[in-house]
């Protein structure tokens, strides 16, 4: 990690930025969650933000923190429905930055998988997941990923539609791709191996968030050989890394509704 993401401003900066999607704001418990720091600190962060009329102390949620009036003047929009972006940014960038590729969220609406934001790492070559993206179930990691973790009528209802291929290793056959589902579920992962994209490879984990069921899963794509066949296991242990830290976050905007 560099020290730009160690210094003081970028700790304030961390704080007010994981505040902001949530409108009733966040207790100091929820923070340190969060953020995964110690209480002390993140006690001295909010007491300075407080002083400085950036945070607001609400009593009526626990003592919960809030964006002060300052820090509103300064924003351009207060949070709307595009929260699942504003509070995944910092985890993807990680992402992104700790594999070298493209780090990106798909969501299930109940009826199909469609990717929503996605942060490019700063290389020279780069892949982008636009989003709004369709993630077919039987050809994407985030599609599987999700799909695996679903009700049985919900999996029933996916695969009762048709199966598109995309390439020569697309998946088709629906019987098949319940065993692919099942492997999933045992592994804890799902992969797409070139069957989206010819050249190109997925890892994606599902984002938990109990006791509701799964609709996130996060991935990361890029070149088949870097994601696949160079660090498959270091890849796999950044991508469960920022499924558990988006977990959390998602977590904590349920019980803030």
């Amino acid at each position: 990690m560099s020290s730009t993401k160690e210094s003081p401003l970028e700790r304030y900066m961390s704080v007010l930025e994981t505040i902001a999607p949530f409108a009733e704001g966040l207790t100091a418990a929820e923070l340190e969650a969060a953020l995964d720091l110690p209480k002390t600190t993140v006690n001295r962060l909010l007491h300075a933000l407080l002083d400085g009329g950036m945070l607001t102390l609400d009593t009526s949620r626990g003592r919960s923190y809030r964006l002060g009036e300052r820090m509103l003047r300064l924003l351009h929009s207060s949070p709307d429905t595009g929260w699942v972006e504003k509070i995944s940014q910092r985890p993807l960038q990680t992402l992104a930055e700790r594999t070298g590729l493209s780090a990106f969220i798909s969501k299930f609406d109940g009826a199909s998988i469609k990717s929503i934001t996605c942060v490019a790492p700063d290389t020279p070559i780069r892949m982008y997941v636009v989003p709004g993206m369709s993630m077919p179930a039987n050809a994407t990691a985030t599609g599987k990923a999700i799909l695996a973790f679903q009700a049985k009528e919900a999996v029933d209802r996916v695969l009762a539609e048709r199966l598109d291929s995309f390439t020569g290793n697309t998946v088709v056959d629906a019987a098949n791709l319940r065993e692919e589902l099942q492997r999933t579920r045992l592994r804890g992962f799902a992969v797409d191996l070139a069957e989206h994209v010819a050249g190109l490879g997925s890892i994606a984990y599902p984002i938990f968030t109990p006791p509701a069921d799964v609709a996130y899963a996060v991935g990361i794509t890029g070149p088949y050989g870097q994601v696949i066949e160079q660090n498959f296991e270091s890849n796999c242990a950044a991508v469960a890394d920022a499924a558990s830290r988006l977990g959390k976050l998602l977590q904590l905007h349920q019980r803030t509704e």
